[in-house]
């Protein structure tokens, strides 16, 4: 198999031009998209054992069962390029982290101050809402040693793990890949915001398309029912940064 064909589906914020240009008339769109294999990479993100938010892991864990693993192992099938992005803590744990260049170290800003970034001193008042009380290390404290990669996923000899962003681009350029399939957690929070993932690949051009099955987001309690938090990351998605595409269209293509 040369080319993926994917049905991949976007949402359009603008209008034929016989049609108002209103929010209302916003509609989706599907096309199908053919994807080389040899410039394609799956982007597993953050597929963890553990996590403090008690409802979401058990969520992630089914997600991770039913939709992650049947995508890996149908890339594997095609000869994709498979890149673990599981966070630098959890990267750190794998020698596959050293079958690429390994992350440098970052260069220090001078600016805000130190002390102003940490929120020490007198800048404690200004801590974020994670550090707001009750803050959340009451929770991931007991567990922040425990941390690694979901039981479910076997990260195999010849696959790569990264733990930056810039060792993620450096990877891809090295391999000549333009398009990222995007799985794993949290939607709405390092899926979208981690520096490997969407929107900070998105920056340098790459070809985004989230599977949008093999994903969930971390909800509130008037969208948990429905999960809206997640459906409203995906159509960030969808919307100014790719495309969405489901595990039936990438299983279907594969197993023809």
């Amino acid at each position: 198999m040369k080319n993926l064909d994917l049905r991949v589906r976007y949402f359009q914020d603008s209008t034929p031009a016989d049609v108002p240009c209103r929010e209302t008339e916003f509609v989706r769109r599907e096309f199908e998209m053919p994807l080389p294999i040899d410039e394609t990479a799956l982007v597993l993100v953050d597929l963890w054992n553990v996590h403090f938010i008690e409802s979401w892991i058990e969520r992630a864990k089914q997600v991770t069962v039913d939709c992650v693993v049947p995508v890996i192992d149908a890339a594997r099938k095609t000869g994709m390029t498979i890149v673990h992005a599981p966070s630098p803590s959890v990267a750190a744990q794998y020698p596959q982290l050293e079958r690429h260049n390994p992350p440098q170290p970052s260069t220090p800003n001078t600016w805000p101050p130190s002390e102003f970034r940490s929120r020490s001193g007198d800048y404690n008042i200004y801590r974020g809402p994670r550090s707001q009380p009750p803050g959340i290390g009451i929770h991931w404290n007991k567990l922040a040693s425990q941390l690694s990669m979901s039981p479910a996923i076997d990260v195999k000899e010849d696959e790569f793990v990264i733990a930056t962003g810039q060792q993620l681009h450096e990877l891809m350029e090295e391999r000549g890949i333009l398009h990222l399939l995007y799985a794993g957690f949290a939607t709405n929070w390092c899926v979208l915001g981690r520096d490997y993932g969407i929107r900070s690949m998105s920056r340098y051009g790459y070809n985004i398309i989230l599977l949008r099955d093999a994903t969930t987001g971390v909800e509130f309690p008037d969208t948990y029912e429905n999960l809206f938090t997640t459906e409203i990351a995906i159509r960030e998605v969808e919307q100014q940064y790719g495309f969405s595409a489901s595990n039936a269209d990438f299983l279907k293509i594969i197993e023809q």
